[in-house]
């Protein structure tokens, strides 16, 4: 991402951002802060969380733990109420994406069922819709919309605060440095986010679904995360499920408490004492590229972590093996995270079995057996291939899968503009 015209890794943000919030509990409690419990996205791949972990270490601390966000909620929730076996729908809708988890609580315990969301809508999206508003309305007064993104900045600070403010007022005034534009009203705003607030509605169903659960199995339903305070969306849930939305959680606050809870659980049991636990699930399948631009899943969507599972491959002659890796659930690789390169050298024809083992926050580990040679670990290399050297990789996979048709026309072009998620 760009800096102040500088080109900044986003590691390296995390990592200053981690920073801040480490001098920040330091300076709270009195003592220097050398461990963390981080929340992440439920869409985050192996390489995405590796990076988070990367970023911990940046900073001065030792990531205990990397928890899907949604789950530390739903921690926070079940926190001292002695729950026993209640199902619990969490919808997370922060700034920059939408995370759905179910989950059953005991106690203190939390088993994560199934997780979900959507990456591409967030507060982030109803700023946007916002911002866009108000420049029509200067525009309407002959003053020329923003050119440059960085441009947008006001208009979208001033979309924020007035997002904000509506959740508890039905109209609000806003105030422009290049203009005056009408009051906004809550009724104009959620007309003009009535859409986004259906996808979040639409994609908590389809984690519903894919699941087979239904809405009259949950004991309850939590709405965290910024824009989660909307009344529009909570409506529009509500609508959906037929089961209300609890108003008795902090919706920016939930996570952080979850986090806590587990960071001073692990502190518990290093003692021997009883604490707060979580089971987690694993959130999109990860596999192997097959020659033909498939991809042969290895551990399944929803798999109990920690876990692991071994992918046995034919070796018919000596050589040089290459397997790429990815994650996502997609049956094209070119659709999925790419995680990384395993190289390994085969001195005699055989079986190669690969391992694969995740921890109870989904790092992925790897180690193989090859013909003749005792069971060691492999490395995964990361390193970033553009599209003609993925697909050269891809193309020398010993696993042979069957082709299949691949997007075209105005899907295919909106991935090449767009990118993969």
């Amino acid at each position: 991402m760009e800096l102040g015209g500088r080109l900044v890794a986003p590691t390296l943000v995390t990592a200053l951002l981690l920073r801040e919030l480490k001098h920040a509990a330091s300076t709270f409690v009195g003592r220097k802060a050398t461990r963390a419990v981080i929340c992440a996205p439920t869409h985050f791949t192996d390489r995405q969380r590796a990076a988070l972990r990367d970023a911990a270490t940046m900073a001065g601390l030792d990531a205990q733990r990397i928890l899907t966000a949604p789950a530390a909620a739903a921690l926070a929730h079940g926190h001292g109420k002695g729950l026993a076996r209640k199902r619990v729908l969490v919808v997370d809708l922060g700034g920059g994406g939408l995370g759905v988890c179910v989950v059953q609580v005991t106690g203190d315990d939390l088993e994560v069922i199934t997780t979900g969301g959507d990456p591409t809508v967030g507060g982030l999206d109803f700023d946007a819709r916002i911002a866009e508003a108000l420049a029509s309305d200067l525009a309407a007064q002959g003053i020329p919309r923003p050119e440059h993104p960085l441009d947008w900045g006001p208009l979208r600070s001033a979309a924020e605060s007035a997002k904000m403010a509506l959740t508890e007022k039905d109209q609000v005034d806003i105030a422009l440095p290049s203009g005056s534009v009408p009051p906004l009203s809550r009724e104009r705003m959620e007309a003009l986010t009535a859409d986004l607030a259906q996808r979040v509605t639409s994609v908590v169903r389809e984690v519903l679904d894919s699941n087979a659960l239904s809405p009259q199995g949950l004991d309850a339903v939590l709405l965290v995360g910024g824009q989660g305070r909307t009344p529009l969306v909570r409506r529009r849930l509500e609508e959906s499920l037929g089961v209300p939305v609890r108003d008795d959680v902090d919706a920016r606050g939930a996570v952080a408490l979850g986090a806590a809870l587990l960071g001073h659980g692990i502190v518990l049991a290093e003692g021997g004492k009883p604490a707060a636990s979580v089971s987690e699930v694993l959130s999109a399948p990860i596999g192997v590229a097959e020659r033909g631009g498939t991809q042969r899943r290895v551990l399944e969507r929803t798999t109990r972590l920690p876990a692991g599972k071994t992918l046995v491959i034919p070796v018919p002659a000596p050589g040089p093996l290459e397997l790429a890796l990815f994650q996502g659930t997609a049956p094209l690789v070119a659709e999925n995270e790419y995680l990384g390169r395993v190289s390994l050298n085969v001195e005699r024809p055989g079986e190669v079995e690969l391992h694969f083992a995740l921890t109870a926050d989904a790092a992925l580990s790897l180690e193989a057996t090859l013909p003749g040679v005792r069971r060691q670990p492999v490395s995964l290399a990361l390193e970033d291939l553009d599209d003609a050297g993925r697909e050269a990789l891809v193309a020398r996979s010993p696993l042979v899968g069957e082709p299949e048709a691949r997007p075209s026309g105005i899907l295919s072009g909106l991935k090449k503009l767009f990118g993969r998620r």
